[in-house]
């Protein structure tokens, strides 16, 4: 019987491995998983207990950028997230840094009482992200 457990990495591909790298390494702050050698046109990015692999590729067709109405989007990989204690203060640090998706924040809530506030924005290719607060119903 198939068991898997976590998830262990995540793959972009991009025509220019170091404007990914100076987002999500300088901007966003990650840490690099494996030793950064650009010549080597890839790196390994420490996203908690997931790596995000950026690989170079030779195609330079633009991402199909996403939108936060996920009922609009076609079908595929959407975005990911990352969990932050407070959204106000994550944009704070991230003002005039990325491009937001949205104006303003979103709000979602579930019947269970779990509601989310969150933010998307756009790597410099257009993949979207998130920062997210979650607030967990019983936690």
């Amino acid at each position: 019987m198939l068991k898997l457990k976590r998830l262990d990495n995540m793959d972009i591909l991009t025509h220019n491995v170091q404007r990914l790298v100076d987002f999500y390494h300088g901007t966003l702050g990650l840490g690099f998983y494996l030793p950064y050698q650009p010549e080597e046109r890839w790196a390994a990015i420490e996203m908690g207990n997931v790596t995000l692999y950026i690989f170079h590729t030779e195609d330079d067709t633009p991402v199909a950028r996403r939108t936060a109405v996920n009922l609009k989007d076609k079908p595929g990989f959407d975005s990911f997230a990352f969990e932050v204690a407070s959204l106000d203060d994550a944009m704070a640090a991230l003002a005039g840094k990325v491009e937001w998706v949205t104006g303003a924040p979103i709000e979602w809530q579930h019947p269970s009482g779990t509601w989310y506030r969150y933010r998307p924005m756009f790597d410099p290719d257009g993949n979207m992200l998130y920062v997210t607060e979650p607030h967990k119903a019983g936690a």
